[in-house]
C-alpha cells in the first residue's frame, strides 16, 4: 500500500497544504481533519491536529485520489489499517509532507541532527 501512497504523493502533483480551516463550504465542520480537492491538486490537512494524526489524514486523503469509488467508511478502514503497517522510515518519509518547518527544526534539535546536509 505505501508504494501506491508514495507513487500518487510524488506523481500525481499534489500538494499538500497544511492549514487552521479546513471546514468546507459554508459553516464550519467539526471534527474535519482534512479535505482533497481533486480539480486543484491540493490536500488540505489540519495542522492543530497532531503529525501521526496528519500523517493518517493524508493517507486517507490519497485513498480518495487511488480509490475514488471507494466510500467513507472503507477509506477509513483501509487509511487506519495502512498507518499501523508503515515502517520507521515509511512514517517519516509521510511527515516531511505534513509537519511545519518549525516543526521539523525542532525535531532534528531534538534528536541531535543537522538540518543542513
Amino acid at each position: 500500500m505505501f508504494a501506491k501512497l508514495k507513487k500518487t504523493l510524488l506523481e500525481s502533483g499534489y500538494q499538500v497544504i497544511l492549514t487552521d480551516n479546513v471546514a468546507r463550504g459554508r459553516g464550519k465542520a467539526r471534527g474535519v481533519k482534512g479535505y482533497i480537492v481533486p480539480d486543484d491538486l491540493r490536500i488540505y490537512i489540519n495542522k492543530r491536529i497532531g503529525v501521526n494524526d496528519r500523517v493518517e489524514t493524508l493517507i486517507h486523503e490519497l485513498l480518495h485520489e487511488i480509490y475514488p469509488v471507494w466510500g467513507e467508511q472503507r477509506v477509513n478502514k483501509n487509511a487506519k489499517k495502512a498507518f499501523r503497517d508503515l515502517t520507521v522510515s515509511q512514517l517519516g518519509f509521510l511527515q516531511f509532507f505534513i509537519m511545519a518547518p518549525t516543526e521539523i527544526k525542532q525535531m532534528l534539535k531534538a534528536n541531535h541532527l543537522s538540518p543542513i546536509c
